[in-house]
């Protein structure tokens, strides 16, 4: 119903080694100091983007819940720092025909955003997110869907008060999440597509759970 060709999947590709490198950076700079840690909620506006015809797609509201861990790379630049936000997060779409369907996927998450503070108040922040795909709800969706995905992010911080503050992210999927072969009406495959990238606005809030920095040099 919601694909007019058979779906048959090929090899996958995997970002494994790219999330380990983060996770060993993430820990050999917890060595240095005490985090500059918060705990962030909020709720996302999610879709795709596709290049095959898909009818009647609607964007979809979800959740999303998790850290952000700061970094300070340099005593001489503290406008600029590391942001590394794990958490988890609720991806997908809608389709309505008769009844309204949805596909939800559900991704640990891994952004590691450069920051740059315009004031006290107002920061950017661009980079890179690395999600894995651990559940969905649809049927045998773990063995049709790409389990890892890849997204260009740009996002803003709003400092509101004491330890409290907004955040918003958006994400430009770069990976797809179907990799199969079309195949025409005489049963052959046409051609290999890879298609439906995820689309991603978050929005939510920050709490602080400690104010002290963790500087990526040593302090004498």
């Amino acid at each position: 119903m919601v694909n007019q060709f058979k779906l048959y999947q090929t090899k996958n590709g995997s970002i494994k080694p790219t999330i380990l490198v983060l996770l060993f950076f993430l820990l050999g700079a917890l060595s240095y100091a005490n985090a500059q840690v918060a705990f962030m909620a909020g709720g996302n506006i999610s879709t795709i983007g596709h290049k095959t015809e898909i009818e009647n797609i609607k964007p979809s509201l979800n959740t999303q819940v998790g850290f952000s861990v700061q970094l300070y790379p340099s005593e001489k630049w503290q406008r600029i720092s590391v942001l590394a936000e794990p958490n988890l997060i609720r991806k997908g779409y809608r389709q309505t025909f008769e009844e309204t369907y949805s596909f939800e996927f559900n991704y640990l998450s891994l952004p590691v955003l450069v920051n740059y503070s315009l004031s006290k108040r107002i920061s950017i922040n661009s980079g890179l997110e690395f999600d894995k795909l651990f559940s969905t709800n649809i049927i045998r969706g773990l063995k049709t869907y790409n389990r890892f995905d890849l997204g260009l992010v740009a996002g803003i911080d709003y400092h509101l008060w004491g330890r409290f503050s907004l955040y918003s992210r958006f994400t430009y999927g770069l990976a797809p999440l179907l990799d199969y072969y079309e195949i025409d009406e005489m049963g052959n495959f046409n051609k290999e597509i890879h298609d439906l990238k995820n689309r991603c606005l978050t929005f939510g809030i920050k709490f602080n759970l400690s104010n002290e920095k963790i500087c990526l040099y040593k302090q004498f």
